[in-house]
């Protein structure tokens, strides 16, 4: 067999496997959304001229354009006023191509949409440390910002007459408004089908996570300021790719109709439909629609265009959403929709963990001063394969400090951080833990939207090679070998700290010690050899206490070398070889723990 032939049957088989795979994982709600699928696409036959096709057309590529920017929203958590101005980014690069040059219609489309990610990503460079609502803020005034270019300069948006757009075949097609329409569909399904792989792959559990507990994902070594610089240049890029056609059905490029108020209305589509769902986007642009038929009947009995009347209704539907809890229309629909039918319970692979990581860590000399205050004060300690090393003091000792100096969080003043694959004082979070150094956080830092296996998910995510987004978005052989493989480890993570049981259930279901275990498997699924807890007994009763101190034990015996930050002594003195005692910033004492 030569190559050709073979390359040929590996790909068969990795589509029947796929294929089959997709049979496996069908469900009532894939029915429901191939139905609404194929009614979308036979709505112009369906409704029977009751609405023009053209209009149909412009709210295909509003729902393109709203579906990416749920990527943005859903995805990231991160709030985007910025799509309009992306979608009139791809607008009038691809006017200016159809216009200037002999290029393809389809293509003069995607240069648009890059032309956009260019935009979105410098956008998302610029917003990718800020919390939400100065997010919002800066992506309103890049919004603004491209909208007064545009009336400030002629040459770029032809003035008050906009630029005039000749028309060209669209993939070999008259590019009539039903071809639009039905392009549009087709689109946006795609975009609808990426947002759900998207969402179920490591990359949207890691971004899910960062929107949840920052503190607790950047613990885990997420990347968080990489991803959200992704997930802008992915929705910039889909917002450019719809102006980029739709340009090409309204034959010309008008400024003014891609100011603020587009970039509003996107925002409330995606927010009323359902940010985190694949069809909510669709769904809030169809309201948007019933929204604008209402403000027409409010501006006939008021005598005055019904324009008028649209924003301050879209404006009242989102206060009654956000007011409400965020309640949005198809979450809300497939929630009813679960109820009135009964839950598969997953099949998960058997648990198996990957081989224990055995790696020393050495501190020397750690110092670390706020003002006159020192946090740490030439702190040298090692944490060897095996053993449970014991961090205590009084409040303000300068524990928590040291955490974060080991754990990447804090650069220190003087010092270095060594483990057994070198130096890594200068190391990132990401780093530090892609090397074997992971850290958990105090209190309740857990992702309360996630399952009790994506927990763990997210933590294997950091030791995994074929997750990228495009393998994602492409379900590659690859990509779908190594997942079973990451649940295994998931499971295995589970298992070890007892909540293996517990896999489907929603981590905001469980008590305060069983999260605090939770975040410890999340910790155990990026394989470390060395591991940093942070008061891990807190809100722990008795029976509690027992069953983390067999934990604990069960992993020191099986190599992983553990910093126990805790003020329990209890569980101290149960667990711990060695006991450092701090004191202002500096160890005043070392002692042997009693004898387990």
């Amino acid at each position: 067999m030569n190559a050709g032939a073979a390359s040929a049957v590996r790909t068969g088989a990795a589509l029947r496997e796929a294929a089959s795979t997709a049979r496996e994982n069908w469900t009532d709600l894939a029915s429901a959304g191939a139905v609404i699928a194929v009614a979308a696409a036979l709505a112009p036959l369906l409704l029977g001229g009751l609405v023009a096709t053209d209009t149909l057309a412009s709210g295909a590529y509003l729902a393109l354009a709203a579906t990416g920017l749920a990527l943005c929203i859903g995805l990231a958590g991160v709030p985007s006023l910025a799509q309009g101005a992306f979608m009139g980014t791809g607008a009038f690069t691809a006017a200016h191509l159809l216009r200037h040059t002999g290029l393809p219609a389809e293509l003069c489309a995607l240069l648009g949409a890059l032309a956009a990610t260019v935009v979105g990503t410098l956008a998302g460079l610029a917003v990718r440390s800020l919390d939400p609502v100065r997010v919002a803020v800066g992506t309103w005034l890049l919004t603004w910002l491209v909208a007064l270019a545009l009336g400030a300069l002629p040459w770029l948006s032809g003035g008050a007459q906009g630029l005039v757009v000749p028309t060209r075949r669209l993939f070999g097609f008259e590019p009539t408004p039903l071809v639009h329409y039905e392009l549009g569909v087709v689109l946006t399904g795609l975009c609808a089908l990426a947002l759900v792989a998207l969402r179920s792959g490591p990359f949207g559990l890691d971004l899910a996570a960062a929107a949840q507990h920052r503190g607790a994902a950047a613990a885990l070594g997420i990347p968080l300021e990489r991803l959200r610089v992704g997930a802008f240049a992915a929705s910039a890029f889909v917002g450019g790719l719809a102006g980029g056609f739709a340009v090409q059905l309204q034959l010309v490029a008008d400024p003014t109709a891609y100011g603020p108020l587009l970039s509003f209305e996107l925002l409330v589509a995606v927010l009323v439909g359902g940010a985190a769902a694949a069809l909510g986007p669709s769904a809030g642009v169809v309201v948007l629609g019933l929204i604008a038929l209402s403000a027409e009947a409010l501006g006939a009995l008021a005598g005055v265009s019904g324009s008028r009347f649209q924003p301050m209704l879209e404006a009242l539907l989102l206060l009654a959403v956000l007011t409400t809890g965020g309640i949005a229309f198809v979450p809300a629909a497939v929630r009813a929709f679960r109820s009135l039918r009964p839950t598969r319970r997953p099949h998960h692979p058997a648990p198996s963990a990957p081989p224990m990581r055995r790696e020393t860590l050495r501190a020397d000399l750690l110092t670390k001063r706020f003002g006159l205050v020192a946090g740490a004060d030439g702190v040298s300690l090692e944490l060897v394969p095996g053993t449970i090393t014991a961090l205590v003091g009084p409040n303000g000792s300068g524990k928590t400090t040291v955490l974060r100096l080991l754990a990447g969080a804090l650069a220190p003043d003087s010092g270095d951080v060594r483990i057994d694959t070198g130096d890594i004082t200068a190391a990132p979070p990401p780093e530090r833990v892609r090397r074997g150094l992971v850290r958990t956080l105090q209190t309740h830092a857990f992702f309360g939207d996630l399952t009790v296996l994506q927990h763990a998910l997210v933590g294997v995510n950091r030791t995994r090679r074929d997750g990228g987004a495009v393998r994602a978005l492409l379900s590659t052989p690859r990509y779908r070998a190594e997942n079973e493989v990451a649940e295994a480890h998931a499971l295995a993570a589970l298992e070890r700290v007892q909540l293996v049981n517990d896999a489907d259930r929603s981590a905001s279901e469980l008590t305060g010690a069983e999260r605090q275990r939770l975040m410890i498997a999340a910790a155990l699924g990026a394989n470390p050899g060395a591991l940093l807890l942070d008061e891990p007994s807190a809100g722990a009763a008795t029976e509690d206490l027992e069953r983390l101190a067999a934990i604990l034990s069960a992993l020191r015996q099986d190599g992983l070398a553990i910093l126990l930050v805790e003020h329990n002594l209890q569980l101290v003195d149960a667990v711990a070889d060695e006991v450092l005692e701090l004191e202002l910033g500096r160890i005043v004492r070392r002692r042997k723990a009693t004898p387990h």
